[in-house]
């Protein structure tokens, strides 16, 4: 399953005039008939991201179609946790644990979300210098990828 990170999301859906959009549009041409994915962390970075752009009925409607698409899966973190104390324990600790690699509170959270899925082929992102050398997942870049 091939994962794209927040930014690979705003160019493609977004920023059509930025120099990366190219890339990006071929990209996620080439994955029309492979299983790609989101992280529920990444979709909620880009929705905000619209949301403060003041578009937030797009934002809700981006949200609902990622989460009812046939042709994406959004990905949660895998875990389990039989109370209040014990999900907020799972989580703080994952996140702080990712965090001490050099990684701020959002990337962990996805990278968290990363490893504790199977079937993870590689993650896309322009920002390879935020993941590259703390997990073994294939980092990729959009021009990396084709």
């Amino acid at each position: 399953m091939i994962v794209l990170d927040t930014d690979v999301l705003a160019v493609h859906h977004i920023f059509h005039n930025d120099p990366r959009y190219q890339a990006t549009k071929n990209l996620v041409d080439s994955l029309k008939n492979d299983t790609r994915a989101v992280t529920i962390f990444n979709l909620l970075e880009f929705c905000g991201i619209l949301a403060t752009a003041g578009k937030k009925e797009d934002a809700k409607t981006v949200f609902d179609s990622y989460l009812t698409a046939v042709d994406a899966t959004v990905l949660f973190p895998r875990f389990s946790a039989q109370d209040e104390i014990d999900f907020w324990s799972t989580l703080t600790s994952e996140c702080f644990s990712r965090t001490q690699k050099g990684l701020r509170l959002g990337d962990a959270a996805i990278l968290w979300t990363l490893e504790t899925n199977a079937d993870i082929e590689s993650f896309v992102t322009w920002n390879t210098r935020h993941f590259t050398g703390k997990t073994s997942i294939k980092i990729l870049t959009p021009h990396d990828f084709s």
